[in-house]
């Protein structure tokens, strides 16, 4: 929000420097970003009549002037194609500087000598505006210096207003807040309206059939126009605010934009007319309808937009943007002025699907104030009486069915100066809050009731209240105090204790810590998973990158492997451990933290140093399970099993569902080839996530001590013809039903298929060992252990032993 001194001095009288403003505006919460000076002396800058434009011999892109400069005729050389004879320009004559130092000095351009230089609004740095020459009030006289016509140099504040402040993106709205700072009232113009004897409701009809949409919605008609740039003054303001002037009628509508933040809209009425009388429908968009915006883009509706409407079509995108046909021409004398308040949430979600953003859209998307828009019409059509020499028709079409009512907060002074900090007195309280326009109506026990004006939507509960307070008496006088901890003996911080170990022992593993936003895009998760109704839609989203709040953590984690890849990272080892939101049957949610990890490249360092080889999806894939089941073990979480399932977005027989106990708590695998393409990915990627809750239930147990074996072991090796069919998982499962105390180990240690094997079988290789506890065992022993587990796996698996 940028905010030119002179113009908020019209509001609020104060004293103090714009560095002093700046600060103390910094600590009431709006951000100064920035103090500009804009403009300059301009001494030697004065007022030319263009007498005379003739193409320059020399030069097709060039024009050869005359001008008067009021004490003589000169002759200028001229890029700029935007002026005709009559016209009145500002000229920097030879020995004048430019704001930026330049010394116009006398020169021949393409063999024609150039006396100086008219100007453009850039060249005298009062705004971004090169396309052409400044045009001046045709009224000046020749030679009258520029500095009189544009006043002195305006010093400019860039305010940073945060999204929950909508009612200061305006200059009164800033005038409010330094009125407050300062202890000063606030000036509200004074201004009269006009009106001939020619009734509104023979002029126009206002059809509102969304009041939720449009709570709020008034018309001016306003006849009589003489289209015309608007006064040096108002120019000035709206470019220093960074709006370019366009026309008398088009500027009014701006100026009070940004002085009370009502935005505004002026039709044509000609093109709302329907058997002479003009139409204004409020109403949703109907199937099918598009609508060609201000800016010449056909745009496709939908039902959910609010649209202005005359008898038979839309004529302009309801708070984001005016349609085509419906604007100011030329031949304009007569206007419907439109002022409105549109509900927020709607204006957010068109602007956002349209990819359409405006000066109006950035307010109503805020909020702005329901009680300021009759004003706001009042001002633009008295403005509209001085300027543009109209009158309004008398009266104002006002259709505000429901009228809004000020939200009621209960407020404890104790509370406030226990939560500041400070021992701020009642009376310094409640004066605080009348200069902002902040109402006592009532007592209740040890709490005032106090009323929220209108245009503060921020103002919900007691501790807004208390934070105004806060920031009107000084954030940087409340003193600085060393947090105290209380420590609560019945508390019960096992779960922070739990992810902190969960963390370090992931990071001890090799695995750096990634973090993303719970929120992100439909088609980022689209990649992994078609939506099956579990998804949880933000209703109005900051942007359709951040629509949707993740189900699974695993389409950010391959997105930032992906992101990693393409950066020249071809080895990483990453993990996260969030939170995602899922979305029962019934349409309730429910959340739950989980930790994914990911794999890509060499991370178990099985290849050899130099060697040109890729990693195989096996080594991958192991090494991710392997990963998996260290940190299972880790956290004595309790016996872990995998079974084969399938998923759209893992290759098809890499991947495993992960149990903990008889718990599914998560997933493993090898992502499909249709993803990595998608990212550009060529070697396998593993990514496993798990419930976090079920993975760290026994983080904290005290283990079971066992007594060091004091008896040598006796290993066993077998080697077992097994169908395909037939998973390790199930071998192990005989095994451990069937062995004795004394197996202490179990490994697989080959896996063969081919050659003398026979179709449909491979073969599984396993060393066993036993050990006992009070003896030592003998041959005889092992062996009776070993053939009792052979038996069991023949019984159960119909497996041969070789």
């Amino acid at each position: 929000m940028k905010v030119p001194i002179s113009w908020l001095k019209e509001y609020v009288d104060f004293d103090a420097t714009a560095e002093e403003l700046g600060d103390r505006l910094t600590f009431s919460g709006m951000e100064l970003e920035s103090i500009k000076t804009v403009g300059s002396d301009y001494e030697g800058i004065v007022v030319a009549e263009v007498l005379e434009v003739v193409a320059h011999p020399g030069a097709d892109r060039l024009k050869l002037c005359r001008v008067n400069n009021g004490k003589e005729e000169l002759s200028i050389v001229c890029g700029a194609t935007n002026y005709v004879v009559g016209d009145k320009v500002p000229l920097a004559g030879v020995g004048c500087r430019l704001p930026d130092g330049t010394k116009i000095k006398k020169s021949k351009i393409r063999g024609e000598v150039s006396y100086g230089m008219m100007c453009s609004e850039t060249e005298l740095e009062l705004s971004d505006d090169h396309e052409g020459l400044m045009i001046l009030d045709r009224a000046l006289e020749p030679g009258v210096p520029f500095s009189e016509v544009v006043g002195p140099p305006e010093t400019v504040l860039d305010l940073e207003i945060t999204w929950n402040r909508a009612d200061c993106h305006s200059i009164m709205g800033v005038a409010r807040e330094v009125a407050a700072l300062y202890g000063f009232n606030v000036k509200t113009p004074e201004f009269d309206v006009t009106e001939s004897d020619e009734l509104i409701e023979d002029s126009a009809v206002v059809l509102l059939d969304d009041a939720e949409g449009c709570p709020r919605y008034t018309a001016r008609v306003i006849s009589g126009i003489k289209l015309a740039p608007s006064p040096m003054w108002m120019q000035r303001r709206l470019s220093l605010c960074g709006i370019r002037p366009v026309n008398n009628v088009v500027d009014i509508t701006n100026y009070v934009l940004l002085e009370c933040g009502q935005p505004l809209h002026a039709f044509d009425y000609k093109t709302l007319v329907k058997d002479d009388m003009a139409r204004v429908v409020v109403r949703r968009a109907r199937k099918g309808e598009k609508i060609s915006t201000l800016d010449g883009v056909e745009r496709d509706v939908n039902s959910n937009m609010l649209m202005i409407a005359d008898s038979e079509k839309p004529v302009a995108v309801a708070g984001v943007m005016g349609g085509e046909g419906s604007e100011i021409y030329d031949s304009t004398d007569k206007v419907l002025l439109e002022s409105a308040y549109f509900r927020p949430s709607d204006i957010k979600k068109t602007s956002t699907e349209l990819g359409l953003s405006t000066e109006s859209s950035y307010r109503f998307e805020r909020g702005v104030d329901i009680e300021t828009v009759a004003w706001a019409s009042a001002r633009a059509a008295s403005l509209m009486n001085q300027l543009t020499g109209a009158v309004a028709c008398k009266g104002m079409i006002d259709k505000y069915p429901s009228v809004a009512e000020p939200v009621v907060i209960k407020f404890r002074p104790q509370r406030a100066r226990d939560l500041i900090g400070v021992d701020v007195s009642d009376d310094e309280m409640f004066s605080i809050l009348e200069s902002l326009k902040i109402k006592t109506v009532g007592h209740e026990n040890d709490a005032v009731l106090v009323e929220a004006p209108v245009f503060r939507h921020d103002l919900q509960i007691e501790a807004d209240i208390i934070e105004e307070i806060a920031r009107i008496y000084g954030l940087d006088k409340i003193p600085l105090v060393v947090p105290k901890a209380m420590i609560v003996p019945d508390a019960d911080d096992s779960e922070f204790r739990a992810l902190k170990v969960c963390r370090e022992t992931v990071a001890a593993l090799g695995c750096s810590e990634i973090m993303h936003y719970s929120f992100l895009s439909a088609a980022s998760l689209d990649v992994f998973d078609k939506d099956d109704g579990n998804r949880v839609v933000l209703p109005n989203p900051v942007s359709e990158e951040y629509a949707v709040l993740r189900n699974s953590l695993m389409p950010q984690m391959g997105e930032a492997l992906a992101g990693n890849l393409s950066r020249q990272v071809e080895c990483a080892s990453l993990f996260e451990i969030g939170r995602v939101f899922l979305k029962g049957k019934g349409g309730e949610i429910h959340e739950e933290d989980r930790l994914c990890v990911g794999l890509m490249g060499d991370v178990g360092g099985a290849m050899e140093i130099g060697r040109d080889s890729d990693v195989s999806h096996e080594n991958m894939f192991l090494w991710m399970k392997g990963l998996i089941e260290r940190l299972c073990g880790s956290f004595w979480a309790g016996e872990m099993s995998f079974s084969k399932t399938s998923t759209p977005y893992f290759e098809d027989g890499c991947a495993l569902s992960i149990s903990i106990g008889d718990d599914e708590s998560g997933v493993i695998g090898l992502l499909s080839s249709e993803i990595r393409a998608e990212w550009r990915m060529s070697g396998p990627v593993a990514i496993a996530e798990i419930n976090v809750k079920k993975l760290l239930k026994g983080v904290f147990d005290i283990p079971e001590l066992k007594a060091v074996p004091a008896f040598p072991a006796i290993a066993r090796d077998m080697a077992l013809l097994v169908a395909q069919s037939v998973t390790h998982e199930q071998v192990m499962d005989v095994i451990r039903k069937s062995a004795p105390s004394e197996l202490t180990d179990v490994r697989l240690f080959d896996i063969y298929t081919g050659e003398g094997i026979g179709d449909g079988k491979r073969s599984l290789a396993y060393s066993l060992v036993y050990r006992s506890l009070e003896r030592t065992l003998t041959d005889e022993d092992a062996n009776g252990y070993h053939e009792s587990i052979k038996s069991a796996l023949k019984k159960k698996l119909n497996v041969e032993i070789r």
